[in-house]
């Protein structure tokens, strides 16, 4: 699907294009969501590009990532997807600057697009070119990653009073439960902190020296942008150290409990083994045995029992093995 946006009394107002059709004249930005091959041809033909595929746009390489082919500008960057939902992703983005104009591609709905588009249609805002357009979406990107970090900050919070601040009257922590909000925490950081790393180096990429350079309030845009990348990529960092002391943390309370019950089966067996060594002497059949015509051999067998099961158990008490 191409989707063009023109500049209409101050907002961008979205036009459908048809591969058959015409891109306008004043476009300043143009959408390729999904595309057909059709669709790429036609617009490498109109803008003169050589569109990269989705085979090619996850490529892990910088130099595939961000490289300059005549007067255009190839840019891609991971973006994050479905963060709200039980199953996040992250889907690579494509921005391509060419002739003051912007080309996305992209493969896939992250909010931030959407968001931003309906912005541009509603608000009067300066998107006079592409650049002012990359500038736009690439703050909608980080504002996203920056919500979804304070999100991941909330959840540690509730995980860290579960865990450690635990009333008496509250129900058994279920660590199943704990371990999958773990893990969920941590991919939702590290899919931002990806996501960032791609944003940081395509910000250095536009802002690398070059003989056609960017007008004075983009630079200063950009930079501002980079600066709040490198502040989100800590506190991501922060959040990951955190994510990983709650692991260690829920872990160390496993076997801890694992501990617990492992204890009382030990001290269970060392309670009952005196008492079955005494059952055991006295249950054996020997023709000479002197407590077999004793009257008393019976209680006197099962109160050597008890004692011996008894001696044990307060020895360990008065220890405060248990």
């Amino acid at each position: 699907m191409i989707t063009a946006y023109v500049r209409t009394n101050g907002t961008l107002s979205s036009h459908a294009v048809e591969p058959s059709g015409v891109i306008p004249e004043d476009v300043v930005w143009i959408d390729l969501l999904e595309p057909t091959p059709e669709e790429e041809r036609f617009v490498d033909e109109v803008l003169g590009l050589d569109v990269p595929s989705e085979e090619e746009m996850q490529e892990i390489e910088v130099s595939s990532r961000l490289y300059q082919e005549r007067n255009a500008l190839y840019m891609t960057a991971t973006v994050m997807t479905g963060a709200d939902t039980a199953k996040p992703g992250r889907s690579p983005v494509t921005f391509v600057l060419v002739g003051h104009r912007l080309l996305t591609l992209r493969y896939a709905e992250p909010l931030p697009f959407r968001v931003f588009a309906a912005k541009a249609r509603r608000h009067a805002a300066n998107f006079n070119t592409g650049e002012e357009v990359l500038a736009g979406l690439l703050d909608a990107i980080v504002d996203r990653v920056a919500d979804i970090l304070e999100r991941v900050q909330g959840e540690i919070d509730i995980l860290s009073s579960e865990i450690f601040v635990r009333e008496e009257s509250a129900p058994k922590l279920d660590f199943d439960e704990v371990l999958r909000r773990i893990g969920r925490t941590q991919a939702l950081t590290t899919q931002a902190r990806e996501s960032l790393v791609s944003i940081a180096r395509l910000l250095s990429f536009i802002g690398r020296p070059a003989e056609t350079k960017l007008p004075k309030a983009f630079e200063r845009g950009f930079k501002t942008i980079s600066r709040d990348v490198m502040a989100l990529s800590d506190h991501a960092s922060f959040l990951a150290s955190n994510i990983n002391f709650m692991l260690d943390a829920t872990l160390g309370l496993i076997n801890s409990e694992q501990n617990g019950i492992i204890k009382i089966f030990s001290v269970a067996a060392v309670v009952f083994l005196p008492p079955t060594v005494i059952a055991s002497i006295y249950g054996m059949n020997f023709q000479s045995m002197p407590e077999l015509g004793w009257s008393l051999g019976y209680p006197f067998a099962l109160g050597l029992m008890v004692l011996s099961a008894v001696l044990p158990y307060y020895y360990f008490k008065r220890r405060g093995w248990l």
